[in-house]
């Protein structure tokens, strides 16, 4: 059963009937009409319906990054972070990837929100898309890759902003890492013990959309890679290591430009709760990867498990470390991993999800009773102008899932047939 709910923003409400809290979830609606992106509210009754909260949906101060209608259309929508909530969970951060700045709002005890002074924000670059929560610091993500946009006189960089105490973002003086050209595709801040951020980069993966942007020249940079970069304690950013793929763990994987060759592609990063790893999907080669990391923050190969959809992308992992979910955006499902041995993960379930359009990020509540999962048009086997939905997942016994009966949840958009609904952060 399908719900229309006018906002492309969600954020729902669980009530946990043994505990009496709430878990909110809020999604962007990356909207591209000019001050058109937005979040919004929404409750979850007994029976898995939803109510509005009232004041919903709340502006974003900005605009998501608007779409041409070339598919597949990766790339500019391949990122993770897009909307983050501090640890006390006390303020929301969201991205406005069409007009480069980031807004941050205060949130209240039953979810609504309201910008804090001078919201929003510079991002310190172009086209803005993830962002890293750091003690007092974040780091935002500035992809550089805006369809609608001529990107080509700037660079993708990660820029880091000190936090005032009434929620102002201030640029850091070489808080600055400026990545070589220009067609370089950084998707993530995954953030580390406050000192790391991890991320996967599109690098030279040839797509036509990203081949209409950047020309034949994308094909000889470097291909996809994990970049690791340091955070001083005071706001200074390096980088550490770059690292390309595991030598034959794509062997057999998709050859996106017929050259015979498979093409790498890494992103969707996640970390372990109590151990040193970190997850990567290794996109067009079906696996989930394993990377251990030391007290310098390098990475290391460990091992890679064999995942039965197409172009396996996020990564979500329980509070216990035992189970990790990951969506898998060519077959539209959703698979369970074991991570009773985190360094040898067992994938234990592969479920379809209902509706079209492809998924995307994913988040837990709380309570680990449900996992929420963003879906949009990627492939033109969707009809223009549907995909975009929320889809609401039950977690049962050993961490196995069934799709809620209410699921999904349509999100239309004002702006544009394509546009596409990203980013999901619990509370």
């Amino acid at each position: 059963m399908s719900v229309l709910i006018y906002s492309s923003v969600f954020s729902i409400l669980y009530a946990d009937e043994n505990s009496g809290k709430n878990t909110t979830i809020y999604t962007l609606t990356n909207d591209p009409v000019v001050n058109g992106n937005a979040v919004a509210a929404y409750r979850q009754n007994a029976d898995g319906s939803l109510a509005p909260l009232p004041g919903s949906p709340f502006l974003t101060g900005g605009m998501g990054w608007k779409t041409k209608f070339v598919l597949p259309h990766f790339g500019p929508f391949d990122l993770d972070q897009a909307i983050t909530l501090s640890p006390d969970k006390k303020r929301l951060f969201a991205v406005n990837g069409g007009s480069d700045t980031v807004a941050v709002f205060d949130v209240s005890d039953d979810g609504s929100l309201k910008p804090v002074p001078g919201s929003p924000f510079p991002s310190g670059g172009k086209n803005p898309v993830s962002i890293g929560y750091a003690g007092d610091y974040l780091v935002v993500v500035n992809k550089n890759e805006d369809p609608g946009r001529d990107m080509a006189a700037s660079k993708p960089n990660y820029s880091v902003h000190k936090i005032t105490e009434n929620g102002a973002l201030m640029p850091v003086p070489e808080g600055k890492v400026e990545l070589a050209t220009a067609s370089r595709s950084p998707t993530q801040a995954l953030i580390v013990n406050n000192r790391f951020v991890y991320d996967g980069d599109f690098g030279s993966f040839y797509l036509p959309a990203r081949e209409a942007m950047w020309g034949k020249l994308l094909n000889k940079q470097k291909p996809s890679t994990i970049r690791v970069l340091q955070l001083s304690e005071d706001g200074k950013l390096s980088l550490l290591q770059e690292l390309e793929a595991p030598q034959g763990i794509f062997d057999g994987g998709l050859d996106t430009n017929k050259d015979g060759k498979p093409d790498p592609l890494m992103f969707g990063l996640q970390s372990h709760p109590k151990e040193p790893l970190i997850y990567v999907s290794m996109v067009t080669g079906a696996k989930l990867g394993v990377f251990e990391y030391d007290d310098s923050g390098t990475l290391k190969f460990v091992d890679s498990a064999s995942n039965s959809g197409e172009l396996i992308c996020w990564v979500a992992i329980n509070k216990a470390g035992t189970r990790a979910y990951t969506t898998n955006n060519g077959s539209d499902t959703v698979s369970v991993y074991d991570l009773s041995d985190p360094r040898h993960p067992k994938e234990i379930q592969h479920m379809d999800l209902r509706g079209y359009g492809a998924p995307y990020q994913l988040a837990l509540s709380p309570d680990e009773k449900y996992l929420y999962t963003v879906k949009h048009r990627t492939f033109d086997k969707t009809p223009v102008g549907d995909g975009g939905t929320l889809n609401v997942v039950e977690i049962g016994a050993e961490g196995r899932i069934t799709e809620n009966k209410y699921s999904p949840y349509n999100i239309p958009n004002r702006g544009d047939l394509l546009a596409r609904p990203l980013g999901i952060a619990t509370r």
